[in-house]
């Protein structure tokens, strides 16, 4: 109806009449520019790709159309570029003649997710292409108990004839195979302790079966498969594995990528404006590894810095450092950081004294917060209603350099609630680890050394925190 409905309705609209002719005309006609468009054929003459010449504007090459599949959001025309020049979507594309297929069978490394939850369902391309990039969407009347529940029983029945289910496919400098697999579990697997060992087996097992069918050596776990109360960061996925006697001699690695989370944080962090001038920072979620990691490399580049932790553990012992249970002071520091996910209700009852409030000293309930920065996965705002000079912006996220850069082409970036060209560091730092052979596991703690290096490296390959806008 969407693609043939108008050609077919436009002449009953203006004229009250149509015939069968004119219909098998035009579907003849259609199928075959369709077919055109499909066709490994490249048009480079100035003709067809000056700005100055109607061709480009009024004929369509197989180029332009297979830059849609490229894209996915951009050149929608199916005969005529021009109505992506008048709408802003026309982007250039041009297949290269080094582009070349690597076998099949080859896959050199996988990522192991799992399902987040209702809006990942939408993410599907299988259900609408133009869904794959862009944030979650979010249910506002759509309690998470409701939400949750119905994804625990869509999980149950698929686990009735699968333990996994294979995503998108790419290609890491043109010469190695990465995948992105997830294991059928959702949000309430991860929530349960009883359903922990559930988890950790599916794990396993989805490494062994890679491994027999392709001989998959390299893993990374993604966000909630390495949970710190799951697996202990991903430390009993390694033991299991080499607990097994199947895996005696085949040279498997697990990682979890917080190496390069961890650097991509502190970048991030570091090259805020003015902020060799901040005097403090308000962090929550620094007792996990990535921001004790990230703490402990502030407290070596930037020794005056102190930092105000909301936590009743205490992990870090330093001078700089004091903590608090009082969630509420975050309206104390000008920068805040969130590393741990909390109940938006939490947030209320903290924040709900000075909303609305000024922030001019003169006022009796002043604030200094003017910057939350949040590398929770997935991210989700804050009601700042009434905090008007408050932004709450998400971090730790990668661009690439597609038009400079090898590193990764294809859908490596599709189902992550980002944008395209985009990937979350520790599924990038997974791939690193691949791509420069890493021979020893990535779980547990951080090493603070390594995320200088680990940093280095993804440079090198074109990646790049986010811009920030604030």
């Amino acid at each position: 109806i969407a693609v043939f409905g108008p050609a077919f309705l436009a002449p009953f609209l203006l004229f009250w009449e149509m015939h069968w002719t004119i219909i098998g005309a035009y579907l003849v006609l259609f199928d075959l520019i369709n077919a055109y468009g499909h066709m490994n054929i490249k048009y480079r003459h100035p003709i067809f790709t000056s700005k100055y010449s109607p061709f480009q504007y009024l004929f369509y090459t197989p180029e332009f159309h297979l830059g849609h599949h490229a894209f996915f959001r951009a050149n929608y025309a199916l005969f005529m570029p021009i109505w992506d020049h008048m709408f802003g979507t026309w982007r250039t594309y041009k297949k290269t003649d080094s582009d070349r297929l690597l076998p099949a069978k080859q896959q050199d490394f996988v990522f192991i997710g799992h399902n987040a939850g209702l809006a990942h369902f939408s993410t599907c391309p299988e259900w609408d292409v133009y869904a794959a990039y862009g944030p979650f969407r979010t249910y506002k009347y759509l309690p998470y108990q409701v939400e949750f529940l119905f994804c625990a029983m869509v999980g149950f029945f698929c686990r009735m004839i699968m333990s996994a289910y294979t995503c998108s496919r790419y290609m890491i400098n043109d010469r190695l195979i990465g995948r992105v697999i997830c294991i059928c579990r959702t949000p309430i697997d991860y929530i349960k302790p009883s359903r922990y060992r559930l988890v950790n087996k599916d794990i396993v097992k989805l490494i062994k079966d890679q491994n027999k069918a392709y001989g998959t050596k390299c893993f990374g776990l993604g966000n909630l498969n390495k949970m710190k109360q799951v697996n202990d960061g991903g430390k009993l996925i390694s033991e299991m594995v080499k607990a097994d006697p199947y895996f005696k001699d085949k040279g498997v690695k697990v990682w979890t990528g917080d190496t390069m989370t961890a650097a991509s944080v502190y970048h991030q962090l570091i090259d805020l404006p003015d902020f060799d001038k901040l005097e403090s920072i308000f962090f929550v979620g620094a007792n996990g590894k990535i921001g004790n990691a990230v703490c402990k490399q502030l407290l070596i580049s930037h020794p005056k810095l102190k930092f105000e932790i909301y936590s009743l553990a205490h992990t870090l012992d330093h001078p700089n450092v004091t903590y608090t249970s009082e969630l509420g002071h975050l309206l104390n520091h000008k920068l805040v950081v969130l590393g741990k996910q909390l109940s938006h209700k939490k947030y209320a009852k903290a924040l709900a004294p000075a909303r609305g409030a000024s922030t001019k000293k003169s006022e009796l309930t002043p604030y200094k917060c003017r910057l939350i920065l949040d590398y929770t996965v997935p991210y989700m705002p804050i009601d700042l209603k009434g905090f008007k000079n408050i932004d709450h912006r998400q971090i730790a996220i990668l661009e690439t350099s597609p038009n400079s850069s090898n590193f990764l082409k294809g859908h490596f970036d599709i189902g992550f609630g980002l944008e395209q060209h985009e990937i979350y560091p520790c599924h990038a730092g997974c791939i690193l680890n691949t791509l420069y052979g890493r021979e020893t596991d990535e779980v547990g703690e951080i090493c603070v050394n390594d995320m200088m290096t680990m940093w280095k490296r993804g440079m090198e390959q074109g990646l790049r925190n986010k811009p920030l806008k604030v």
